[in-house]
């Protein structure tokens, strides 16, 4: 914000910021401020802002006005920017009326040929609105909004639209056990060039809690719908330093060209090299989008007093949500709000995601388990074509401390992972994955634990080539934790990749995790200092060795200061 106030661009130098001001208070009426600013940075910016506020109460009248003028010169831009805001409400017993008035003025320009830049800009905006009820507990408020833009055209700021909203905002309940909250925006909007067609777009959101039994059942439903555009924005790849990157590039064609579909999210740091770069060439879809949550919490924990069954029961915990995302193709002035319609044709963008968590002893140290099933699906599409992804999963996890130094961790998994390109058929997958993942900890104090684990995974290819994976991984772990001084943390891995089929491919990456068939070793260490009270030093280093490669050493060192 102070940046856009000052209308800064890259500036350098050293910087001077001087204000001073004169305040006029009336502690019957209210109080007005004035405070003049300069800002200079020594190599190529200045500028002087005026700025003004005032708040005033006459009986039920409340008035209060802000504005600032800016004038500032550089080497390469000079601008003038002008800013006021105006709100009048007058209030009744259980009601309130009011006004609002409120517009910019800015026009930066290019010192060498006088020219507006496309930040400048120029709007107006009346507001009225009335209400009822009480703004912090139960109200309903309803307003027009009517609003005047004006943009660069022709090196002049010309209108390019105009527009009328009226709005709606409410809390319609509002009490220690529910709420219910409406909000609800329409927009016409008008275009000063006949070329363009004119918009009408519905926004609105509709948020329901609901607590029952003493918190023993919560209810979170919301409900949301608004208009939009879509990018089908087209993308490249820019080699950066070694592990500054995200992305690493994988030749599987062997062509020593680099192509779109052969870059995967780097497994390791030392293979981030590349980033992916955004072009200007971008393609926006007009959409609605609509989704849906709902969220249901059974926490009986409250009958853990009462004995025989409800007692039994107080030990469970279960959480059970479901989440829709829907992005349609908007034609016209069709403001279907419902996420659940599919429409006349295929979805833009979808995701669906359903969620139970069921737990035993949570959050306590004696059997603690929990059992998770997760279905999702998402689709989007890109400039690259339609991408789908599948995910349905059981996950079991079981943690029992014993001996009061000892933990028993032991986790299971059964899934199926699909993901199809349109038009990228060497990347289409469908993953059937089993995981058996037992650890013992031992707590030497509470600030240092070892780890020894086995990890059992076997992957399947259902698809293309039918790659298979049996991997089994043995290791040991460390971690000394002061919070005052020092962390430190280490690991190592032996790995067995069993696999059949191409190991150079996109499916065999994403099963292999960036690693190799046959014997692969990991190893790490991450060793964090408190060196004062605002400054912190990092020092990591990762280490792998696979059969048919050579050992491969990656180190950091990182200082962070805290301001």
């Amino acid at each position: 914000e102070f940046t856009r106030d000052w209308n800064l661009v890259n500036p350098t130098g050293d910087q001077t910021f001087v204000k001073a001001g004169l305040e006029a208070l009336k502690l019957k009426n209210g109080a007005a401020q004035y405070e003049l600013q300069h800002l200079r940075f020594s190599d190529n910016f200045q500028g002087t802002r005026h700025v003004v506020n005032g708040r005033w109460k006459f009986g039920k009248l409340d008035v209060i006005a802000n504005g600032s003028h800016l004038n500032s010169t550089g080497d390469s831009l000079d601008s003038k920017f002008t800013r006021a805001h105006t709100v009048l409400r007058y209030q009744f017993n259980k009601a309130w009326v009011g006004g609002k008035i409120g517009g910019e003025d800015n026009q930066v320009r290019v010192v060498r040929n006088d020219s507006l830049t496309p930040v400048s800009q120029r709007f107006q905006q009346y507001e009225v609105f009335t209400g009822v009820g009480d703004s912090t507990k139960v109200f309903a408020e309803v307003g027009y909004v009517y609003r005047i833009n004006d943009s660069v055209q022709n090196n002049r700021l010309q209108e390019v639209n105009r527009s009328n909203n009226v709005y709606l905002k409410s809390r319609l309940i509002n009490n220690s056990n529910t709420r219910l909250s409406l909000f609800a925006n329409y927009r016409e909007l008008q275009y000063a060039r006949d070329s363009l067609t004119d918009e009408k777009t519905l926004n609105t959101r509709l948020l329901y809690n609901q607590q029952l039994f003493q918190g023993g059942i919560r209810l979170n439903t919301t409900l949301e719908s608004s208009n939009g555009v879509l990018p089908q924005q087209e993308f490249t790849y820019v080699k950066t330093e070694p592990g500054q990157g995200v992305f690493a590039w994988q030749d599987y064609n062997g062509n020593g060209v680099q192509e779109l579909n052969e870059f995967e999210v780097a497994q390791f740091q030392d293979q981030a090299e590349y980033v992916r770069v955004l072009l200007p060439n971008q393609i926006f879809v007009k959409i609605r989008n609509n989704s849906f949550s709902q969220t249901l919490t059974l926490n009986p924990q409250s009958w853990a007093s009462e004995g025989g069954f409800r007692e039994v029961l107080s030990h469970f915990y279960n959480q059970t949500s479901y989440i829709v995302d829907r992005k349609i193709r908007r034609r016209g002035d069709n403001f279907n709000i419902n996420p659940f319609d599919e429409g006349d044709e295929a979805p833009l963008g979808l995701s669906l995601n359903f969620r139970n968590a069921l737990f035993f002893n949570r959050g306590k140290q004696r059997f603690t388990t929990s059992y998770t099933y997760l279905s999702s699906s998402s689709s989007n599409l890109l400039s690259l074509g339609l991408q789908t992804q599948k995910l349905k999963s059981h996950q079991l996890n079981i943690n029992h401390k014993f001996w009061e130094q000892w933990l028993l961790n032991l986790k299971g998994a059964l899934s199926t992972n699909e993901s199809i390109s349109e038009n990228f058929t060497n990347r289409n997958y469908e993953l059937d994955t089993k995981d058996v993942f037992p650890k013992l900890s031992f707590l030497a104090s509470q600030q240092t634990r070892f780890d020894v684990f086995y990890q059992w995974v076997q992957k399947e290819n259902l698809l293309g080539l039918e790659e298979e994976l049996l991997q089994q991984n043995i290791g040991v772990s460390f971690a000394y934790n002061n919070v005052e001084k020092i962390s430190i943390n280490g690991e190592f891995k032996y790995i067995d990749n069993d696999f059949s089929g191409s190991a150079f491919s996109p499916v065999a990456y994403q099963m292999l995790e960036g690693l190799q068939p046959g014997t692969n070793y990991t190893w790490n260490v991450l060793f964090q200092k408190r060196i004062t009270k605002y400054l912190d030093a990092n020092i990591s280093y990762f280490g792998r060795k696979s059969e048919n490669t050579k050992t491969i050493h990656t180190g950091s060192v990182q200082l962070r200061a805290f301001f």
